[in-house]
């Protein structure tokens, strides 16, 4: 089996509560037609690989002594300071590989071990009736689970989710994760698809509250126009939609390529979504650039304030923003020393892209960098362009950094 080099660094690291994510296998058994590793791993050099579904484990050995020895890599400043990660980025952590393989076993023991806190993505359900994994999930208040659901309609989920438990056997599993009395378990509505997530979206917030859900992660689904994989399997998701989704795309986004709908067309299914969980009493959050203003804290994959995410990041700003009228970089920049010990062409796992952002970013600590895009309102992941203009630059600092005020009109 070929080994596989986990964790890394999220390509969504300016506006990302947990930047370093974590798989113990290179591919998931599941083949759900969203999938958003395709983007990266369908591909370039891994594409072979990938199409194969060749799977790849972690050496479990080298992955502990990044969380036992100081310098060992470049997330020890991260993990020193004991910041939640993600686990589930590219592939799921409870899949039919961990099932057949027990890679993530190994290391779960570990983490119990050493009380590390994890923040978990999964469809799986088998391994909350195996006893080796939930003795370690008991009570651990260090571990929150989400459990991604996208649509209660069963037909329309075996289809668009192949291989996956059914939309009634996670909202069990949501159950079964709470009697743990662990760190909260989370439903995870994302990716929204239009046709397949509603009419009943309100009702599976309703039923994962009943189950024991104590938040709500939503986002909508975006279309990778340049996607072959996706393009292949579009008649099937035309058909379970019920319209044409590439011209849905193409009418209701801007941009091209990589197409996100527009906040009108989004707006009142959010609105009902909140609603929702206000009611319910359910945390939300929204992972989407869109209304992510509306989050209950800077950590839109669900997490309370009492875990050790990453306050660094744009998610958090928008936040305090939301909250005070105004942010500035040093409430970030204080959160970032992990950023500061690692340059940004450097960071593990992390597309660097172009040969002209390269350049431009060529020496620039992973800490620079997010300042660059701080001050860079054109910039397309700077707070001004990521959120649409709900936080708009008011001045400088002191010392030359933008100072941003919260925009309720947007909003």
């Amino acid at each position: 089996m070929k080994t596989y080099q986990s964790p890394r660094w999220s390509q969504e690291i300016p506006d990302c509560s947990m930047p370093m994510t974590f798989d113990q296998h290179s591919v998931c058994s599941y083949r759900c037609l969203y999938c958003f590793a395709q983007y990266q791993k369908g591909i370039g050099g891994a594409k072979k690989s990938y199409v194969a579904r060749e799977v790849g484990a972690v050496n479990v050995d080298r992955v502990k002594r990044i969380f036992t020895e100081p310098g060992y890599s470049q997330f020890w400043p991260y993990v020193k300071d004991r910041k939640t990660i993600q686990w589930g980025g590219m592939a799921d952590p409870f899949d039919e590989h961990e099932r057949r393989l027990g890679t993530g076993l190994k290391l779960l023991r570990f983490f119990r071990e050493i009380a590390y806190p994890i923040c978990f993505s999964t469809k799986g359900v088998w391994w909350l009736d195996d006893p080796r994994y939930t003795e370690l999930f008991k009570g651990n208040k260090n571990w929150n689970v989400k459990v991604s659901i996208i649509t209660l309609d069963p037909r329309k989920a075996r289809v668009v989710e192949a291989g996956c438990p059914s939309p009634a056997q996670r909202l069990e599993a949501i159950r079964k994760i709470t009697a743990l009395d662990a760190g909260g378990a989370t439903l995870r509505l994302r990716p929204f698809i239009f046709g397949i997530s509603n009419p009943r979206h309100v009702e599976l917030i309703e039923a994962a509250a009943a189950a024991g859900a104590t938040a709500l992660s939503t986002e909508f689904f975006c279309f990778e126009l340049r996607s072959p994989i996706l393009k292949r399997w579009l008649p099937v998701l035309d058909k379970l939609c019920g319209f044409d989704v590439r011209e849905f795309y193409r009418k209701y986004s801007t941009g091209s390529g990589y197409l996100r709908l527009n906040r009108n067309i989004k707006r009142p299914f959010v609105d009902e979504m909140e609603a929702a969980c206000r009611r319910k009493g359910v945390r939300f959050y929204v992972s989407d650039a869109h209304f992510k203003e509306r989050c209950d804290n800077g950590s839109c994959c669900g997490l309370p304030t009492t875990f050790n995410y990453s306050r660094g990041q744009f998610c958090e700003a928008l936040v305090l923003c939301r909250k005070n009228g105004r942010v500035t970089w040093p409430e970030v920049a204080e959160h970032l020393d992990f950023a500061q010990t690692f340059r940004w062409q450097d960071a593990e796992g992390y597309n660097t892209c172009s040969a002209e952002r390269r350049v431009a970013n060529w020496g620039l600590t992973m800490k620079d960098y997010l300042r660059r895009m701080w001050n860079t309102p054109t910039a397309g992941q700077s707070p001004y362009k990521m959120f649409e203009g709900i936080m708009v630059p008011d001045g400088l600092d002191e010392h030359g950094d933008i100072i941003y005020r919260y925009n309720p009109e947007r909003a």
